[in-house]
């Protein structure tokens, strides 16, 4: 999961990371650095100030196909999207 230091993750997050969720999902992290960093970056290129914390707090909704994912948020105004997901991160389990 050495992708995540190129985010910002620091060796402490990622370690609260691997503890918050279990092996499944660990392993999908490992397996599928490309799909999550995909992701990452899209949901990141909206300038979301929290980015770190909705991927901790949401890690699943990353191993999302590209393409599905990308849908979820382009049903929406940008910038409420941004407010809203910055004011509650759980807003992403509702999307």
């Amino acid at each position: 999961m050495e992708y995540l230091f190129d985010f910002g993750f620091s060796l402490d997050e990622i370690n609260s990371l691997k503890s918050k969720y279990d092996k499944v999902d660990i392993e999908k992290l490992e397996s599928f650095p490309r799909l999550i960093k995909n992701n990452y970056q899209y949901l990141n290129s909206y300038g979301i100030n929290n980015m770190k914390v909705c991927f901790m707090n949401h890690v699943r909704m990353f191993f999302m196909n590209p393409d599905k994912f990308r849908n979820i948020f382009t049903k929406y105004d940008r910038a409420d999207l941004v407010r809203c997901i910055e004011k509650n991160d759980a807003v992403l389990e509702k999307l």
